[in-house]
């Protein structure tokens, strides 16, 4: 399974590819090894990109729990 937040492009006149990962708020091109270990395999879960993302997102979640109970 591929992860989401990797996007594909590629031009039809040429054989290559060039990928980027959108789950970080700047553009990151993932090496190889990312690629294979994560991005396209079936371990994007452990991807260190989509961890950090997620940590955030629960960070502003308990933020703003926090601000509305006030």
């Amino acid at each position: 399974m591929k992860c989401k937040y990797l996007n594909q492009f590629s031009i039809s006149e040429f054989e290559w590819t060039v990928e980027s990962c959108t789950a970080n708020d700047r553009p990151y091109a993932p090496s190889i090894s990312e690629l294979h270990d994560y991005c396209k395999g079936s371990e994007f879960r452990k991807c260190p990109v989509l961890l950090k993302k997620e940590k955030m997102c629960m960070s502003n979640s308990l933020i703003y729990e926090i601000f509305v109970a006030a």
